[in-house]
């Protein structure tokens, strides 16, 4: 089962490994944990006592440990007698990186090259110009996001769109059922150029929920999700 190893009381950078093995028998009582890589070993290595949290579909568990033994690629470390924390996080969002980026491509919707209210289309990359990246996503939705007003005039609240596909990388397409929840426009002021303009720019936010999805629907999105958990531990 994967989990998550961070300094006690930091949460900046934390290492990954894999709980591969209780000793419960042992004296202390321990557990393995595999998969470590080098540069974590590292970061790990003046630190005797370390905050474990096991990265689960929709429960949070985290306890202190104190660390036994290190060794190549793998920590032994005490079982806890209490835990700090076990609660459910069903609707725990996750946010999309520039390494793990998904879209959501709706059936119902194609922009069109001659709206002005549309993003520029190229003629080689017409079949993408409908992705809406997705901002964050959950076990049963996401929020998918666009810079243009086109997609909210026909994408409306409560449309049930059965022929959406959600981009995960490297991956196939996933063909699914989506509803549109919530829609939200979002006015943000930023600064660009050498002398800080001010300009505002407009976002629109689509809540989706899914629509019983597939086994393998919820699969590949428990998958990508772990991927997102541990996105930028070493």
């Amino acid at each position: 089962m994967p989990v998550m190893v961070r300094l006690n009381g930091t949460t900046a950078v934390s290492v990954k490994g894999r709980a591969s093995a209780v000793a419960a028998t042992s004296s202390p009582p321990t557990m393995r944990i595999s998969n470590v890589s080098e540069q974590g070993l590292v970061h790990l290595s003046a630190q005797r006592e370390v905050q474990v949290e096991f990265i689960m579909m929709a429960t949070k568990v985290m306890f202190m440990a104190r660390i036994l033994e290190r060794e190549q690629n793998s920590l032994a470390i005490s079982l806890p007698t209490s835990l700090i924390s076990i609660e459910r996080r069903k609707n725990a969002r996750f946010t999309s990186t520039d390494e793990l980026t998904a879209y959501l491509d709706f059936s119902k919707w194609r922009p069109s090259g001659d709206d002005q209210t549309t993003q520029p289309i190229y003629p080689h990359q017409i079949a993408l110009a409908s992705y809406l990246p997705v901002a964050d996503l959950s076990f049963d939705g996401l929020c998918a996001v666009s810079r243009f007003p086109s997609s909210s005039i026909l994408l409306k609240r409560g449309i049930i769109d059965d022929g959406a596909k959600l981009i995960l990388p490297l991956q196939e397409p996933l063909s699914l059922s989506v509803e549109i929840r919530w829609i939200k426009r979002i006015k943000e002021s930023v600064k660009v150029g050498d002398e800080n303009e001010i300009r505002q720019l407009r976002s629109y936010r689509f809540g989706i929920e899914f629509v019983t999805p597939s086994d393998q629907v919820r699969l590949r999105i428990r998958q990508f999700i772990q991927q997102l958990s541990q996105a930028g531990a070493i």
